[in-house]
């Protein structure tokens, strides 16, 4: 068996088979689906509309609850990283597996189980949207939507990355556990925008550009820079995202995360395994 596949395909079923990050990522994010759809979402809307409001309503729906599941997966891969780094030191010295090809395998088995179980989300929010509607919401632009999750996806692992290393070269991995939470904290940020407007903050926060790119490419329209139930459910304009900055910030947060990580990674190399420990 090739050594690219090895660890790949154990990482994907570790995850995929992992009771917390399934209960997390899928099952508490199915509860807020269901509430979306079936409590929250108004069951009577004019004929005319109907189609407009249903392709919205489960853009937005997709758009932010998939934020929520990946930030889940990103507190997952926080702890994932921090045990990795333990074994993967005696697995690269004493295996013909390079560095970098562990790290790929990381990635990429990481990357893959995080768009499966975001597609379950998107999934169940086309299946409660034509049970609730008769409608099967499909995307304007999937492969633009998929592009917009793989960057999101990227960016969160590279984050989560981050934090780990951050710890691990400071000495500091007691405090795993808060800072494992801050992919969630910055992901319900992002969720306030269904009902505050942050303006430019918006640009600047990471993770908040990401929900406007997935709604633009899964209904064509440009969103709001905030205030998105008002705006789905009122005839008001209110100020358009600029997507250009959207796709500015979500691309140079990615770099900075992706930059920090490669160098605290070298940094890491002198610590010794047994310091890294919770």
């Amino acid at each position: 068996m090739s050594k690219l596949t090895v660890y790949l395909k154990l990482k994907i079923k570790d995850m995929l088979t992992n009771p917390e990050l399934i209960g997390w990522g899928i099952g508490f994010v199915e509860f807020w689906v269901f509430m979306w759809l079936f409590v929250f979402s108004s069951g009577k809307v004019e004929t005319e509309y109907i189609k407009y409001f249903v392709q919205g309503n489960s853009a937005m729906a997709f758009s932010f609850l998939s934020l929520i599941s990946i930030a889940s997966i990103g507190i997952s891969l926080a702890y994932s990283f921090l045990y990795v780094s333990r074994s993967a030191r005696f697995i690269t010295k004493f295996t013909k597996a390079s560095p970098s090809i562990f790290l790929l395998e990381d990635f990429l088995g990481s990357l893959i189980a995080l768009l499966i179980i975001v597609g379950v989300i998107y999934f169940s929010i086309l299946t409660g949207s034509y049970i609730k509607w008769g409608i099967f919401p499909i995307p304007e632009n999937p492969v633009g939507v998929l592009i917009d999750l793989i960057l999101s996806g990227v960016s969160m692992y590279w984050f989560s990355y981050m934090l780990i290393l951050i710890l691990i070269v400071t000495r500091r991995t007691g405090s795993l556990t808060m800072a494992s939470y801050i992919p969630l904290i910055l992901a319900f940020i992002s969720y306030s925008q269904l009902w505050v407007d942050l303006g430019n903050l918006a640009y600047v926060i990471p993770f908040c550009s990401i929900p406007p790119l997935i709604m633009y490419h899964a209904t064509g329209a440009i969103p709001p820079i905030g205030s998105y139930l008002w705006w789905l459910s009122s005839s008001s304009l209110l100020t358009p995202v600029n997507l250009r900055l959207a796709a500015i910030s979500t691309f140079s947060w990615m770099a900075i995360f992706i930059i920090i990580s490669l160098i605290l990674l070298r940094k890491s190399r002198g610590i010794p395994v047994e310091e890294i420990r919770r």
